[in-house]
């Protein structure tokens, strides 16, 4: 067993890798032990993950979601009370949506309004289609690679041909070790809401937090033969695509004048149920 991405033998690491943080409601797709060695596993926490989640949309859209992190706690947003022109700051509990202000001069101000006004106004922001960034592409390559090593982790021999494939050497570098100043190539876009309910045969009301599928073009000259590989993952809605083999993303752009512009996620016949639920009119929010 060796890492996916510095390729040293990590047989004897022992730490689990969640493809997508759990910050961000991941609990279902891990990668075993040895996948990601530890020291990799540490380093791509703090300087991958870490940069991205903090990021405002990072911390906006999990505060909308109420996802929490590791320890239980939700982000704390900062928004105001408009009658009495105060800052507060809100996060999610157990009990609600609660809030408190910001300093000791906002409180007093805060108070003397709540006991004169039967209503009030709060200000809260509001995420957006993130755009793209040197922290977001570090984190989507991540999550592409993962990804891609969790969709065939029990075929025998995988590891190895992950490792020793050279055509993922360029994004894998660029994960683990940062290139500053180049931003990876990412196709972002929104297919359809943070919040959406989906139903199926078996659940009559559910949410996708994240997803993802992988796109392979084949080559117009030689038949059988993959040109480009593109990884396609939504979380919380967002859309994320990038090639795994190099940074350049006009091969996704044009299947998606080929295709209609839908997602690859909803375009399989066995997704199409859940696609035509996504909108009402049946095609992804674009």
């Amino acid at each position: 067993m060796r890492c996916i991405f510095c390729k040293s033998s990590s047989g004897s690491s022992r730490s689990m890798e969640h493809i997508i943080p759990k910050a961000l409601g991941n609990d279902v797709h891990v990668l075993g032990a040895g996948w990601v060695c530890d020291q990799c596993n540490n380093y791509l926490a703090r300087k991958v993950e870490e940069p991205f989640l903090s990021t405002q949309y990072g911390k906006l859209s999990r505060f909308e979601m109420g996802v929490p992190n590791r320890r239980g706690r939700t982000p704390i947003v900062s928004g105001f009370h408009l009658g009495s022109r105060t800052k507060l700051d809100f996060q999610y509990t157990e009990q609600g949506l609660a809030f408190s202000a910001t300093s000791e001069e906002d409180e007093r101000r805060l108070i003397g309004a709540l006991k004169t006004q039967c209503n009030g106004t709060f200000i809260l922001p509001a995420s957006e289609v993130p755009k793209v960034s040197y922290e977001l592409a570090r984190f989507i390559g991540m999550i592409a690679l993962e990804a891609l090593a969790y969709r065939c982790m029990d075929v025998e021999g995988w590891n190895q041909e992950l490792v020793d494939n050279e055509s993922f050497d360029e994004l894998r570098n660029y994960v683990r070790r940062g290139r500053p100043g180049f931003v990876w190539p990412i196709h972002i876009r929104q297919i359809y809401p943070a919040n959406f309910e989906f139903s199926d045969a078996t659940s009559p009301s559910f949410q996708v937090l994240h997803e993802f599928d992988f796109l392979c073009l084949q080559s117009q000259e030689t038949p059988g033969q993959i040109d480009e590989m593109f990884a396609v993952i939504a979380i919380f809605g967002i859309e994320y695509t990038i090639n795994l083999g190099g940074p350049e993303i006009e091969g996704f752009l044009e299947w998606l004048d080929t295709n209609g512009h839908a997602s690859y996620l909803y375009s399989k016949n066995d997704k199409q149920n859940k696609a035509e639920q996504a909108t009402p009119n049946g095609a992804p929010v674009l």
